[in-house]
């Protein structure tokens, strides 16, 4: 698939940049080379390459299992400023 220059301003277009002269030629001649690379993953055989996702798993995650928590007492200690059992910050946004 060729890049044309109407291609290549589009795409300069679209991520708002504004390359000129030897940029342009620049970006032409890489986007040239990434659809050439995406043209020789098309060639690739890929007939023998199965799924490697197991479908038949249910659930590959861990039990969730309760452990104890830290004392909060423990936890604020060092806290400036304790309110309603939490740590008291100044308000940012008006």
């Amino acid at each position: 698939m060729a890049i044309t220059t109407e291609d290549i301003a589009y795409i300069a277009g679209l991520a708002r940049l504004d390359p000129k002269g030897a940029g342009f030629d620049k970006l032409a001649e890489d986007m040239q080379n990434i659809v050439a690379m995406v043209d020789q993953l098309q060639e690739l055989d890929l007939g023998d390459i199965t799924d490697v996702i197991d479908t038949e798993r249910t659930n590959a995650l861990r039990e969730d299992v309760e452990v104890p928590s830290y004392p909060r007492e423990e936890i604020l200690a060092n806290a400036p400023v304790v309110e309603c059992g939490g740590v008291s910050v100044p308000r940012v946004v008006e």
